[in-house]
């Protein structure tokens, strides 16, 4: 059985292996452009002094950028690793938490899926509302929100003077 679950998989393994060359580049991209030298490398002389601020403003959020896109494509390459090696145990396309068959559709969607839909969603977690926190802070309950009829349409403005 191994074997042939295996094989029903291996167009799937492309697909990974295709992906994890992609991630794998862009790593390489990253780490060979501006995380390779230092920051203070990027900033001119005058820079630290106070008629250029910006330019330190500038580099600092580059560098912060490519820092963040290094650690997702660090968490890709993880979980690429993680789907190639259940192809290779016989455990891909199975539920890490029920154990149920991953639907084939879900697992085109999302390659590295190691959790069924249903699972998933028991996983991920719902924010409590679309507002941000301060106002939660500051509007009770019960005020009106959106589709309860209470809000302006076009029109409703008052005329300019």
């Amino acid at each position: 059985m191994r074997s042939t679950h295996n094989e029903k998989f291996e167009e799937f393994r492309r697909i990974l292996l295709d992906e994890k060359a992609k991630v794998e580049r862009a790593f390489r991209n990253i780490a060979e452009g501006s995380l390779r030298n230092a920051q203070k490398d990027f900033l001119g002389e005058d820079s630290v002094y106070d008629q250029h601020p910006a330019d330190i403003g500038t580099e600092t959020f580059a560098r912060e950028r490519d820092l963040g896109l290094k650690d997702a494509l660090e968490t890709d390459k993880a979980k690429i690793d993680r789907a190639l090696r259940r192809i290779d145990e016989g455990t891909y396309g199975v539920c890490d938490r029920c154990g149920r068959e991953i639907p084939e559709e879900r697992l085109r969607a999302v390659p590295t899926a190691n959790l069924c839909i249903e699972c998933q969603k028991k996983v991920e977690v719902v924010p409590r509302s679309r507002r941000p926190i301060e106002e939660e802070e500051v509007i009770k309950p019960g005020f009106p929100d959106e589709g309860e009829g209470n809000e302006e349409q076009p029109g409703d403005e008052p005329p300019l003077r």
